[in-house]
């Protein structure tokens, strides 16, 4: 068989889907070209070079060649494989929820790190605006990993599918004892009987500014949910609501930590403060960018 009618290689079409990627102006051409080759293949990237030299049927290629071309229109990758990794769990995700990323995992850490220092199981978390359902699933997948302690989750989002897209994820976890799913406006969703019952309040909510947003990468303003970024136009626009309705719901002495976007870390602390919470602190994510605020309310 001639070299121009054998079937592509593995290496061949990751080679070629690069230089196509690169053409389209995405900086993780190759990165991007090797995880949708795995995704299509149902190999890990590493297998993909250990058979590197794999002749590939016309069914495969086809399949890639359609990935391929979703990512060169900036589709992002998580979208076309349907899936995302976070905090080490692997979560569905889709067009109707924003793709978790890995610097939201800092707030995960920030709230389990509170609840370890002060021994608290079978705990009451709100997660405010839960999309996917990446912050709920990771607090419960962590805090169930302790025998006996099964936390109370409340995980409310005003969008019907995007808790579709939730449930999926509680269910692959199996967290469904710990994570109810509430559909509303905020803490209007939650059910009866939680006055001054929650220990944490949690929340990942829209910070970027209204004029902004069309400034963001393709990827986001061409596919993601922009009203779970709209955080009108200072950004600021959630931050009273949940600190302020939020002391209806906390026990005295509970925590509310929030997610901010960089250079909103005084501001959110200021609106903490102003509205009676005390230790309030700002954390920086590993590339030293403001990212959580905690406060606790007493």
């Amino acid at each position: 068989m001639s070299q121009s009618s054998r079937p592509p290689l593995i290496l061949d079409l990751i080679t070629k889907a690069s230089q196509y990627l690169a053409a389209k102006g995405i900086d993780t051409a190759r990165l991007d070209a090797e995880i949708l080759l795995g995704h299509v293949l149902n190999l890990e990237r590493i297998d993909l070079y250990v058979r590197f030299d794999q002749p590939l049927e016309k069914a495969e290629v086809d399949a890639y060649r359609l990935a391929i071309g979703k990512r060169g229109q900036r589709m992002p990758v998580a979208y076309i494989t349907g899936f995302k990794e976070f905090y080490s769990l692997k979560l569905k995700v889709s067009p109707q929820v924003l793709i978790p990323r890995p610097e939201t995992e800092l707030l995960v850490e920030a709230v389990l790190a509170w609840l370890a220092e002060r021994q608290k199981t079978n705990c009451r978390i709100v997660e405010l605006g839960t999309g996917s359902g990446a912050i709920a699933v990771a607090l419960a997948h962590s805090l169930s990993q302790d025998a006996g302690n099964v936390p109370s989750i409340y995980a409310v989002d005003v969008s019907g599918p995007a808790l579709a897209v939730a449930k999926e994820n509680v269910d692959r976890w199996g967290v469904g004892e710990a994570v109810q799913l509430c559909e509303g406006d905020l803490f209007s969703a939650l059910p009866e009987g939680l006055d001054s019952e929650v220990d944490v309040i949690v929340s990942n909510p829209p910070y970027i500014r209204t004029d902004e947003l069309k400034g963001l990468a393709p990827e986001i303003v061409r596919y993601e949910p922009l009203g779970a970024l709209d955080g009108g136009p200072d950004g600021l626009a959630f931050y009273p609501r949940i600190f302020a309705e939020g002391r209806r719901f906390l026990r005295r002495g509970g925590l509310a930590a929030v997610e901010i976007g960089h250079g909103q870390g005084q501001a959110v602390m200021s609106i903490a403060e102003e509205l009676g919470y005390t230790e309030i602190e700002l954390y920086r994510d590993y590339g030293d960018r403001e990212r959580v605020v905690t406060a606790t309310w007493k």
